[in-house]
């Protein structure tokens, strides 16, 4: 696994040194930018996070692309000039030479690399889709808000189990209900009780549905669906007419909307009850 990061490190960086020497125009102001994102990623991974987990897998990703605004950052003051680095040297080569805002853009498109890389990686299966670090970047930047309050909650519950599900966080808890929160959802145990396991694999499916109310919505989210959604299922008079009008709990515009999107991205049922 080191072996491979090394020598797709080793490529990128092969390229970046031949487009920062020798190349002009579009080849050096886009494709040269899209590489610097992946080139990170590759050593970092190689040096440090070789091995397979939620921070090399969705995290590092994200601290690459911030790592390129950083670097956009030093160069609209000019550090090269100010250090004395000369702009076709290594140094300046990582660098860059000049502040552009189209950067900003190149390393997005950085991260669509990096995505396709992980997901042909592990031949497209289910934890590993190629648009997945985008969705993690819009959860931490269009969706922050929920995305804090789910990190707060998984530091709550981090002796739990945790494991990937398609592109987002799930943690394990010891509750009988699920819960969504931008990049992190929470869902029932399912070995708590016999029989439990397809339950609890339906609710993983309808909180999943939630995440991408979450990432369409952006900081709308807690209004349009955390509030509504909370109420429905915990205030007693709320479950009252529900047994009352033998409503059920997807009767609520957001958690049939979370069921149906759920269903639809991942092709597996999902809670109606």
């Amino acid at each position: 696994m080191r072996i491979r990061y090394f020598c797709s490190f080793v490529v990128c960086l092969l390229i970046e040194v031949i487009i920062g020497k020798y190349a002009t125009g579009i080849v050096r102001g886009y494709l040269g930018d899209i590489l610097v994102i992946p080139t990170l990623y590759f050593m970092l991974r190689f040096i440090f996070f070789a091995k397979n987990n939620i921070f090399s897998v969705y995290v590092l990703p994200i601290l690459c692309y911030y790592m390129g605004w950083m670097a956009e950052i030093l160069q609209a003051v000019n550090i090269t000039g100010k250090l004395g680095i000369d702009k076709r040297s290594f140094i300046g080569i990582v660098l860059g030479g000049f502040f552009d805002i189209n950067d900003i853009v190149a390393y997005l498109l950085g991260l669509f690399v990096i995505g396709i890389y992980l997901a042909v990686e592990t031949k497209w299966v289910n934890d590993r889709q190629w648009w997945y670090p985008i969705g993690v970047f819009i959860h931490l930047t269009w969706g922050f808000l929920q995305t804090c309050a789910g990190f707060y909650i998984y530091l709550r519950f981090l002796k739990c189990k945790h494991r990937y599900y398609r592109g987002v966080i799930q943690t394990v808890w010891p509750a009988n209900s699920g819960l969504s929160m931008g990049l992190f959802i929470f869902t029932p145990n399912e070995e708590d009780k016999k029989g439990r396991l397809d339950y609890c694999n339906k609710v993983t499916v309808h909180e999943y549905g939630h995440t991408f109310q979450a990432l369409l919505l952006g900081p709308l989210y807690p209004i349009i669906i955390g509030i509504p959604s909370i109420a429905w299922g915990s205030i007693p008079k709320f479950q009252q007419i529900r047994n009352k009008y033998k409503l059920r709990y997807t009767w609520l515009f957001c958690e049939k909307w979370a069921s149906f999107w759920g269903e639809k991205v991942t092709g597996e049922d999902a809670i109606w009850d």
